[in-house]
């Protein structure tokens, strides 16, 4: 098939649609194989290490091979990521539920605190994924440089916060898109404008 010119251009574009629809579809499919519980971060540690190929110029890798063999062998890794950022949820929860408890100036004071802890766990759960994929580290290293990157690249984290909340809004309206490109296209969206900046990170981290 012609690669070149606008034919070039919309073989391209569909190539990428097709390849986000499928990998979308494999993501929700090993998260429900896990029971969802235990699905759900290794198949979106697999969607973003698939995108992340993509970005570097790897197209012809077999996608569900390569999906399997990251699930399996990022499970108990992916797993212990998500316990410990539920267990982040947890406490920002009860912290939540004592604030609401408070009243007066100490109200203010824990709430402002608490909005601060708000926008943190934010960008962590914005970078958490591109940075895992990308990097090499433990679960507190993969913490630290999400913070680090979203704080130091506020206007790339921006465009993060309006690129999922564009997805999940679009979603919401068109449930058909979200069955076929909800997780892609968030992956895509939050590897893209990631990528490019983890080269500016401290040398010496290992990739």
């Amino acid at each position: 098939m012609e690669t070149t010119g606008w034919t070039g251009g919309i073989y391209r574009i569909c190539d990428w649609i097709s390849k986000l629809a499928y990998v979308n579809l494999l993501w929700i499919f090993f998260t429900l194989a896990g029971l969802i519980l235990f699905g759900i971060a290794p198949s979106t540690v697999a969607l973003f290490t698939i995108i992340r190929k993509w970005m570097m110029g790897e197209h012809n890798i077999s996608i569900f091979s390569s999906f399997w063999n990251v699930y399996k062998r990022e499970f108990k890794k992916a797993n212990i990521l998500l316990g410990s950022l539920l267990v982040v949820l947890a406490f920002m929860y009860i912290d939540l539920v004592l604030i609401q408890a408070m009243q007066g100036l100490l109200h203010y004071i824990f709430l402002t605190c608490f909005v601060i802890m708000s926008i943190i766990l934010t960008i962590i759960f914005l970078y958490i994924f591109p940075v895992y994929v990308h990097f090499e580290g433990s679960i507190l290293h993969y913490y630290k440089s999400s913070i680090l990157l979203g704080t130091s690249f506020p206007l790339r984290t921006f465009m993060m916060v309006l690129a999922v909340g564009t997805g999940l809004f679009i979603s919401l309206l068109f449930p058909g898109v979200a069955l076929l490109f909800l997780g892609s296209g968030i992956a895509f969206a939050l590897t893209y404008f990631s990528y490019s900046i983890f080269p500016k990170m401290s040398p010496g981290v290992d990739v």
